[in-house]
């Protein structure tokens, strides 16, 4: 069992739940079309993005299989919201999560996503003892391919047409990486 109830802080960031007067930043995120070109939802109404954040907030322990620790990605310095990270214990048996970072694209090419998924993938192999953990993206999504590389990650698997979203198919890359791999990246 994992509760957050504190910001996880990073050298730039803050890592924290949601709380009501995040609705406006993270219905800019919602509705930017850089970000919404490699997710699966249209873009989000102010009332949608309102009720998101309701079920965030509740989002901040992983008790049992299939919970989502779901956190705000915020600038140290300026006190911005500029995305969202999330961890989801996919299996306790195998002890087997997915992890996903979505940044703004003002937030992109900074190391921002390396910086948040290290410190979920610290969360994951060390507070939660996890034995592997996995995140998907689409495939044309190179950027977010070289974060999960950068954090050590290698692709297990590239499923084709594996999504139906607005009339059409998309593919999916699967990357993972083991506790012992992320133990042995010597950083």
């Amino acid at each position: 069992m994992l509760t957050v109830e504190k910001p996880i802080v990073t050298s730039r960031l803050l890592l924290r739940p949601f709380v009501p007067a995040d609705v406006e930043a993270l219905h800019v995120i919602r509705t930017e079309p850089d970000v919404l070109r490699y997710l699966y939802w249209p873009p989000a109404t102010l009332d949608e993005v309102r009720e998101v954040v309701d079920r965030r907030r509740t989002m901040n322990r992983l008790v049992e299989e299939n919970d989502y620790l779901v956190l705000a990605a915020v600038c140290r310095d300026t006190g911005r919201l500029v995305g969202e990270v999330d961890l989801c214990w996919t299996s306790v048996a195998h002890r087997h999560g997915e992890f996903g970072v979505i940044l703004h694209p003002r937030a992109q090419g900074r190391g921002l996503a390396t910086e948040a998924g290290t410190a979920l993938l610290d969360l994951a192999f060390g507070q939660l003892g996890l034995h592997r953990v996995s995140a998907r993206t689409d495939s044309r999504n190179a950027a977010c391919v070289a974060v999960l590389r950068r954090l050590g990650m290698r692709q297990e698997a590239h499923l084709r047409e594996c999504v139906r979203f607005a009339g059409q198919w998309y593919d999916e890359l699967v990357l993972a990486v083991l506790a012992g791999e992320w133990a042995a990246r010597g950083d």
